[in-house]
């Protein structure tokens, strides 16, 4: 049984909600090498853990050792494959840093086959066919991704990205003018 402090008092992380919520904190703070040896002692200790392997993925990944966080995304998605963040994190491990965008593009479409209602997904979706020349493409998945919330910063970005690209100038005015509208705040990542 792992054990954690939160504000001042000791308590088991004996459940996976437990243990999530730790392994969070862990990456929002930063403390990856520390994210990684919470998860690997709870995937030691817990073989059929798909989320400690994910939680590996995100920290190995957050360290530059991406072959091994590609290793452990797939090991996650073989004990839970319709977990949308195994798919995602894969899907932008494969497309940006190891270089295979076509995996990575079948990573996110298979992610947004089990949650076709995320919105970062749809986004996620638009930059990668966006860097890959087909902005059409990207304008139509900014598009869905702002049908679910039409601030969503990073879709808006992605949409005039691609419309610049295809001199649609018109659309980069737009997307302008709404993102000059968007409270400060919405421009965190995640908000």
């Amino acid at each position: 049984m792992i054990s954690i402090i939160a504000d001042g008092v000791n308590r088991s992380a004996s459940s996976a909600p437990d243990k999530i919520a730790h392994a969070r904190g862990l990456c929002d703070k930063g403390s990856w090498k520390e994210a990684l040896a919470f998860a690997q002692d709870w995937s030691a200790k817990e073989p059929t853990a798909a989320k400690a392997l994910f939680f590996q993925g995100v920290a190995l990944a957050a360290m530059g050792r991406y072959v091994e966080a590609e290793t452990c995304y797939r090991r996650a998605l073989k004990l839970d494959e319709n977990d949308f963040k195994a798919w995602n994190n894969l899907a932008g491990v494969l497309f940006d840093s190891l270089k295979k965008p076509m995996d990575g593009l079948h990573c996110m479409e298979r992610a947004l086959k089990l949650e076709p209602r995320n919105k970062l997904g749809w986004s996620n979706l638009a930059g990668m066919v966006g860097q890959m020349g087909r902005h059409e493409k990207a304008l139509e998945f900014a598009g869905r991704a702002l049908a679910l919330d039409p601030q969503f910063v990073e879709a808006l970005l992605h949409k005039a990205a691609a419309a610049k690209e295809l001199g649609r100038m018109e659309i980069v005015r737009e997307v302008s003018l709404t993102l000059a509208s968007i409270e400060a705040d919405r421009f965190r990542r995640g908000a």
